[in-house]
């Protein structure tokens, strides 16, 4: 059987491996022993052709896996500039003692040669890439159809379904989340799988079978911190000097933001809350917004409880205490402290 496994999710590219190896003896030794990983830019047909006509020793199968082929056939199938044109950064290729030219004749060979494959052999083709195109892909379509072969697009979730994949994944950890905690890891640490998984992994540890709240994530999950900005506004905008200053204190003295970064934050915060009191005056509906703001659908209606607390005079000149906290920090007119205090007052008396 041969696979591609191709697209930006690397986790799922990972594990769909995992499972192949899982398929080619019981044995990890044995596994060991019959896998073969080859640098597809620097891979010859000959030596292709070597690891997969290799009989498996003590296996029924043996595993060869080659990283990155697809993508070289199709960059170096490109017509190369002419001499003094300038050559667009997309277009450019390695140095030939790194990856060796391939002809049309070449890369038809390698094509050819996936009819080839013996039946004892699992061919895995590796792309960190979506490979859209390509007689190397669109072969490999064709023996999917005749179940010869399999076409594994590993994708990571789109925005609005990142939660649902944040409980499934959950589930199988055995872990239980309640539905903040489940939107700050959407939000906070998004659609990078790996890390989400990994956190997942430590909160099952962490929950033993109870279910982890909104509190215990920020606590733990370090990318999560940033949400403290969003009750930092929220706060400003209902005027509760009291919760404002303990939110930014925890901030800074707990969970360690830097000043700048910071700022940068609920600067952030507040140029969404302008753009979305704008949309929001022009008619947009929601769906519109998030893809305009480019945010998940479910954080419209919060940005838009926030943004209604303010008017547009008032939002212009958070933005410009902002930008003069920005400076007294960077001039060191002020401490990242009394730059931090002096811009909470500020924001606070501004009513």
């Amino acid at each position: 059987m041969i696979t591609l496994l191709h697209g930006p999710a690397e986790l799922i590219r990972a594990e769909t491996l995992a499972q192949i190896r899982a398929q080619i003896a019981s044995d990890p030794e044995l596994v060991e022993l019959n896998t073969t990983r080859l640098e597809g830019r620097q891979l010859t047909l000959g030596e292709l052709q070597n690891a997969c006509d290799t009989l498996p020793f003590l296996a029924d199968r043996r595993l060869v896996i080659v990283d990155g082929l697809l993508n070289r056939l199709a960059t170096q199938g490109r017509a190369r500039p002419k001499s003094g044109e300038a050559v667009p950064a997309e277009a450019e290729t390695p140095d030939d003692d790194t990856a060796p030219e391939v002809s049309k004749g070449q890369a038809k060979a390698f094509v050819s040669y996936l009819d080839q494959v013996p039946a004892s052999t699992e061919l895995v083709l590796m792309e960190g890439d979506t490979i859209g195109s390509g007689p190397m892909l669109r072969r490999l379509q064709e023996l999917a159809r005749e179940e010869r072969a399999r076409v594994v697009l590993c994708e990571k979730p789109r925005k609005n379904d990142l939660p649902e994949w944040i409980r499934s994944r959950a589930r199988l950890h055995g872990v239980k989340l309640d539905p903040a905690a489940v939107a700050d890891l959407a939000e906070f640490v998004g659609d990078e799988l790996r890390q989400l998984d990994q956190e997942l992994i430590k909160l099952a540890d962490y929950g033993a079978g109870r279910t982890i709240t909104r509190e215990e994530v920020r606590r733990l999950v370090a990318a999560t911190r940033a949400a403290n900005v969003f009750e930092l506004v929220d706060a400003l905008g209902l005027g509760d000097a009291p919760t404002a200053g303990r939110v930014l204190k925890h901030a800074l003295d707990v969970d360690g933001e830097q000043p700048l970064r910071l700022l940068g934050m609920i600067a952030r915060q507040y140029r969404l809350l302008i753009r979305a009191k704008a949309l929001q005056a022009e008619g947009a509906r929601p769906p519109e917004m998030a893809r305009t703001l480019n945010v998940a659908d479910w954080t419209v209606p919060r940005l838009l409880t926030q943004a209604s607390r303010h008017s547009f005079a008032r939002l212009e000149r958070a933005m410009e205490y902002i930008l003069a906290a920005d400076e007294a920090i960077k001039t060191g007119r002020l401490t990242d402290r009394e730059a931090m205090d002096v811009l909470l007052a500020e924001l606070m008396s501004d009513r």
